[in-house]
């Protein structure tokens, strides 16, 4: 059993799948706690530009959009309250972090179908968190 999991979810159909797994695992008796992470890609701002404040905001709102709404069909679904977080920056660092200084005993999460030249130029980031993280990572496909 493990007692608090952390799920990163984006806008994706996957987060979709991941939030199905987390409410099997919460039903079940296998995860006591989740918490909802949604990282906006602060790589994407262009702090000398005069409107970067502006996308920053776009790019919050929207990983707070997410958040309501698996957020919700949690709540429906599993009857369970869950947490929710929010952070800026690279997805990977964030996760391995949170995990770290957070308490979490297990990670949710999904993983993109990249060949491995896709997965060379772009990265993937459950394949980084999986690789470095101190605690178990169950990826959904």
């Amino acid at each position: 059993m493990f007692n608090k999991a952390l799920v990163p979810i984006n806008a994706s159909d996957l987060s979709e799948r991941v939030i199905n797994a987390t409410c099997r695992c919460l039903n079940s008796g296998m995860v006591r706690e989740a918490v909802l992470l949604s990282v906006w890609d602060a790589g994407k701002i262009d702090y000398t530009k005069l409107h970067a404040g502006d996308r920053e905001m776009v790019l919050k709102a929207n990983a707070q959009g997410v958040l309501d709404k698996y957020q919700q069909q949690i709540r429906q679904e599993c009857g369970c309250e869950v947490s929710v977080l929010r952070a800026g920056g690279n997805p990977a660092d964030i996760i391995l972090d949170l995990t770290e200084k957070g308490g979490y005993d297990l990670i949710i999460m999904g993983s993109r179908r990249l060949n491995k030249v896709q997965e060379l130029i772009y990265g993937s980031v459950s394949d980084r968190v999986t690789r470095i993280s101190g605690v178990p990572v169950l990826i959904i496909k």
